[in-house]
């Protein structure tokens, strides 16, 4: 322990000039050990006070902002954890939809007038086989009926959307949730469409059998 002692006591990292007397060496000696063990020293407050700075750097700090505002939300950092007041919210509360049918649908040709008006409440044995008025007035009434069932459809389906419920415990940003409501959105008229066309199809299948049932009856 004496010997290490010894050793940081003597330490000289500078080098000494043989030239002069013994008392100038000596002090020159004694000089870069004083000048050595400043140098150790502000070596290692250097070292201290480097490793203190990273450290304070590298720590996480935590700040609480109670109900931020939309300016202050999106100032946050990425990794900033925002909880929302509700988790869930209803499609129909930020979500509106403006639906287009086709022109024929809002046109005479589906009203109740024209329909009256091209059946003449005649036999239509009597008409020609080519006569519009033969088979006009159920053509246009199964059109009546297409349109209605469309409309039908598609505000039952429209109710059905805005009722279910869009939920996320973490605040999004604009552009995450807008991607997500779109989705959503997408994802809800593919199966409207679907769903409307499977109707069609059972419609069809319906009319295919009462059409062959009334043929072979005939028979």
């Amino acid at each position: 322990m004496s010997s290490l002692k010894t050793y940081f006591i003597n330490l000289n990292i500078f080098k000494s000039s043989s030239n002069g007397t013994n008392e100038e060496n000596e002090h020159e000696h004694r000089s870069n050990i004083i000048a050595t063990r400043t140098f150790l020293i502000i070596f290692i407050l250097t070292l201290i006070l480097l490793a203190l700075f990273y450290g304070m750097r590298n720590q996480t700090r935590i700040v609480t902002l109670q109900h931020p505002a939309i300016d202050q939300f999106k100032s946050l950092p990425m990794d900033a954890h925002c909880p929302c007041s509700r988790i869930s919210l209803s499609y129909g509360e930020f979500v509106a939809f403006e639906t287009r049918f086709h022109q024929v649908c809002s046109s005479d040709f589906v009203s109740d007038r024209w329909i009256k008006a091209i059946n003449s409440g005649s036999n239509s044995t009597y008409f020609f086989t080519l006569d519009f008025r033969t088979d006009g007035s159920a053509i246009f009434q199964a059109l009546a009926s297409l349109c209605h069932l469309s409309k039908d459809n598609t505000i039952q389906s429209i109710a059905s959307f805005t009722k279910e419920s869009f939920i996320s415990p973490q605040v999004l940003s604009e552009s995450v949730f807008r991607l997500q409501v779109n989705v959503s959105i997408e994802q809800f008229q593919s199966t409207a469409s679907n769903g409307f066309e499977n109707q069609l199809e059972l419609v069809q299948k319906m009319i295919s059998g009462i059409w062959i049932g009334g043929n072979l009856s005939d028979l």
